[in-house]
């Protein structure tokens, strides 16, 4: 008897899967930082600040983070803001 997984033979099943996973692993503040950053290439800069009170030197740091760890929303995750040496 053949035991068969549930992407047998489904090509890009388990890739698709793995990024499902990634996401649900997302903390919730960098999805909505991502949600932010879609809105803003959609709808332009001056409706982004309106609509979400972000200023304009954070959406761009928000997009170098993205850029920089080749478009992995844990990278926007927020990251401690305290010295780094007391």
């Amino acid at each position: 008897m053949q035991v068969h997984h549930a992407g047998y033979r489904i090509r890009g099943f388990y890739r698709i899967a793995a990024l499902g996973h990634l996401w649900a692993m997302t903390p919730k503040d960098a999805q909505r930082r991502l949600h932010i950053l879609r809105f803003w290439g959609t709808h332009g800069l001056k409706a982004t600040q309106d609509a979400f009170d972000v200023s304009r030197r954070t959406l761009y740091r928000w997009k170098q983070a993205l850029r920089e760890q080749g478009g992995n929303p844990a990278a926007l995750a927020a990251r401690s803001c305290a010295p780094k040496r007391r």
